[in-house]
């Protein structure tokens, strides 16, 4: 082929096939060399991919995996170099632990809990720190709050005082911190009782107590009778569960009352370490905040009264409108109507989507179920401290005592002791574990800095209890 020049070839046809023939044995050249070459080359590739898997499983050979492990640490090298440039993210938590906070009054246990855990998720966000990542929950909508915060012991809306929280992972050792006395400070009223036993209730029995002339004779026969290990019945408005269901939810939803009469609730055993009555209530506990059960009952009838005034007037308006409606139209053909435009309006939704609006209808209707209190913290009707003397029918009641007693159905037995009945009006929780009414954070000082600062002297408290029980 070599040989064939230009000046060589023949002219006319021959030279025309002369030319193909060329170009023919050109193309079985080429493809021949590359076969030769993949077939010498193929066994070369086996063996170091061979190579390769075995070097990438057991750390030996020269081969594909070695490579492959190579830029694999390559690439975690310069991942590490430019995390190790850059600095780390900000802690979630500054500290994690136990607090104490004085609860407001008309404040419910969770509107603490909340409020608090607000703060912190705010501060967190200012200073750029972020929720940990946790990939098996990525891409599912996570229900869980970014911050963890808890209490360690319910205090009724009228109630005020310690109310000790856990902070990241202070909430898994709440328990753990609180067990042994709690000390409360109450005012209770001889003369009558509310079905929730203090003044926040509707009353529903009175007795005289007249009887009761002087706080001596109080003294003389309720201290012995109600101090070491006692039983007592829990309210009907409490937590405790009756056939999986809340005592309180049961009470709210009977209006009526015929199904919380039908209640047996049992008795438990309860312990009194101490206990003292008297007519004096400490200038601490009345800064606390203390209901006056007095104003408190006057003010309650004069916003029931009012608004009973502005349902008949709202009554008298809705009859009117009714009535001049009912001229116009026949009653039967509103109701047809009416029926014609809810099936109407339900017309194109799916069985899920009319199930969700019937959800929400039932909602509605239990909202109302539920009672908010009136006031707020600062127009609640309170004492004062130039009124901290009690005279009869009120006295105070001081109680050291163990876990589970009810200071509420404490005073009703103490009503039912003095041949009257009985309500608390007002409670302070003065103690509660290692924690007092001087070191909870009050509601002026709610922020992060200080939020911070109460678990670092928290942390001083359980580390001593730890070298005790050492």
């Amino acid at each position: 082929l070599i040989l064939c020049s230009h000046s060589q070839l023949p002219h006319g046809r021959d030279r025309v096939e002369m030319k193909s023939l060329f170009v023919f044995a050109s193309t079985i050249l080429h493809v021949n060399t590359r076969f030769r070459y993949a077939g010498a080359f193929a066994p070369t590739m086996k063996r170091a991919r061979d190579n390769g898997q075995r070097d990438y499983g057991h750390g030996r050979g020269n081969g594909y995996g070695s490579q492959q492990r190579q830029r694999h640490n390559n690439m975690n090298a310069n991942d590490e170099t430019e995390s190790n440039s850059s600095p780390p993210p900000p802690p979630l938590y500054l500290e994690e632990g136990l607090l104490a906070v004085h609860k407001p009054l008309t404040w419910t246990s969770n509107d603490v809990v909340s409020y608090i855990r607000g703060i912190l998720t705010r501060d967190a966000g200012d200073r750029g720190a972020k929720p940990p990542n946790n990939n098996n929950n990525r891409g599912k909508r996570s229900r869980k709050p970014m911050f963890k915060v808890g209490h360690g012991g319910t205090l009724d809306p009228l109630a005020s005082g310690v109310l000790v929280l856990g902070v990241g992972k202070g909430t898994t050792s709440l328990q753990s911190y609180l067990e042994g006395s709690k000390h409360y400070s109450a005012v209770a009223e001889l003369g009558y009782e509310t079905d929730t036993l203090d003044a926040e209730g509707k009353m529903v029995k009175t007795a005289a107590w007249d009887h009761v002339t002087d706080i001596d004779t109080v003294k003389t026969k309720i201290l012995p009778k109600f101090t070491g290990k006692i039983e007592q019945v829990p309210p009907l408005y409490s937590a405790i569960r009756i056939d999986g269901k809340r005592l309180y939810e049961i009470a709210r939803k009977d209006d009526s009352g015929e199904a919380a009469a039908k209640i047996e609730i049992p008795k438990r055993e309860v312990e009194i370490y101490e206990m003292e009555i008297g007519t004096e209530v400490e200038e601490s506990v009345v800064r606390s905040g203390v209901v006056d059960g007095a104003k408190y009952r006057d003010a309650v009838e004069t916003i029931e009264a009012a608004a009973a005034e502005a349902a008949k007037v709202a009554a008298a308006a809705a009859a009117a409108a009714a009535a001049a409606e009912a001229a116009k139209q026949d009653g039967a053909e509103d109701d047809i109507a009416k029926n014609e435009g809810e099936s109407k309006e339900d017309e194109g939704l799916s069985k899920s989507q009319k199930n969700r609006k019937r959800r929400n209808k039932n909602t509605n209707k239990k909202k109302g179920n539920f009672k908010k209190s009136p006031f707020t913290e600062i127009d609640v009707p309170s004492m004062q401290a130039d009124n901290a003397s009690l005279e009869l029918p009120r006295f105070g009641v001081s109680v050291k005592c163990g876990g589970g007693t009810y200071i509420r159905s404490l005073v009703r037995d103490i009503g039912y002791e003095l041949d009257t009945v009985a309500t608390m009006t007002g409670l302070v929780r003065t103690k509660q574990g290692p924690f007092v009414l001087e070191d909870a954070l009050r509601r002026e000082d709610w922020n992060a800095d200080m939020i911070y600062e109460a678990i670092r002297k928290g942390k001083e408290k359980t580390q001593q209890i730890d070298e005790s029980k050492d």
